[in-house]
């Protein structure tokens, strides 16, 4: 049995408890949970029918940093949900890397830690003989790395484009079928709860270039960081632009480019009857081979298909390492 630490205890780490409960019986047992606030430590296992709803009602909850939990005696795997920190990473790269000099296998859905130090983790992940797994990282459930490791790495890969951000997209589409003004778009984007909590992040395309910094160093080894991306966000994209683009039967969308060893983002004309045109909050990933030509994958970028790719993850290191 695969023993199992959640850090952060959001939206997804909550979902991922959720599954874990309902679908996976005794095959994964989750004996550390922590929040912002402190950690549940239970060594035979929490049990995840008795989880009150504030996690810090929990019999055994203690306002300590979940570090000190972060122990082969006690865990295989830390699954990192802690909330994105483009600035240093803070503090879900202290914590995968605290896992790993423990010798613990990692999975995280947590973007910042792998835009700004991919190179550093991965190096550290071999030297300690551990596992390292971001599947949800980009593209929400969308299965890009995990295509790449067991199928894509025996071709030639030349290069990525796409529309990585669902809130970006969201405004777009608003805009384009609906001709709503980008700030009511991007209003009615916050009171869905797709956009993020900076909204900056969507709109002026930073989301989007972290994203395609993981996608350019996990699959074609580009060794990039955050400041080699050239950032063009939709800020200044009028109704007027896109109305012109309909005209022509296109529309805009934000892309993410990884080609010719440089990334960018930046909003694209792109026709409506294109592969890449997904609307709403889908996202789009084409990628393009030296034999197998054009790839184009299609799925929701967020929200509970992300719970799948964690998941993933983990039925991935328990087969390599944790089932006979």
């Amino acid at each position: 049995m695969m023993r199992c630490a959640i850090v952060g205890y959001g939206f997804l780490g909550r979902a991922l408890v959720k599954s874990l409960r309902e679908s996976y019986g005794g095959r994964v047992k989750v004996t550390c949970i922590a929040n912002s606030r402190g950690t549940l430590f239970k060594e035979g296992g929490v049990d995840l029918n008795q989880l009150p709803a504030e996690l810090s009602e929990a019999v055994g909850f203690r306002e300590v940093s979940p570090i000190d939990y972060l122990d082969k005696r006690w865990v295989d795997v830390l699954v990192e949900l802690t909330p994105t920190n483009v600035i240093d990473g803070r503090p879900g790269i202290d914590y995968i890397r605290a896992a790993m000099r423990a010798g613990l296998d990692v999975v995280t859905a947590n973007k910042g830690p792998l835009a700004l130090a991919f190179d550093e983790l991965m190096r550290e992940a071999e030297d300690k003989g551990v596992l390292l797994r971001y599947e949800a990282t980009v593209g929400g459930g969308i299965p890009v790395f995990t295509l790449h490791r067991y199928y894509l790495k025996s071709d030639k890969l030349i290069s990525i484009r796409g529309i990585l951000n669902g809130t970006s997209n969201y405004i777009l589409t608003r805009m384009h079928f609906e001709g709503m003004p980008m700030d009511l778009a991007l209003e009615e984007a916050r009171m869905l709860g797709i956009a993020e909590r900076d909204s900056k992040l969507d709109t002026e395309g930073i989301d989007t270039a972290i994203k395609s910094v993981i996608l350019a160093n996990s699959l074609l080894q580009a060794k990039k960081r955050l400041s080699d991306v050239k950032i063009t966000g939709i800020n200044s994209i009028t109704l007027d632009a896109i109305h012109a683009a309909k005209e022509m039967g296109m529309t805009i969308k934000l892309m993410g480019l990884v080609e010719d060893g440089k990334i960018s983002v930046e909003p694209r004309l792109i026709r409506l009857n294109h592969p890449l045109c997904v609307h709403g909050t889908l996202n789009a990933i084409d990628i393009i081979a030296e034999n197998l030509g054009s790839l184009t994958l299609i799925g929701h970028g967020a929200g509970k298909s992300t719970v799948t790719a964690l998941l993933s993850d983990l039925n991935d290191i328990a087969r390599l390492k944790y089932i006979d």
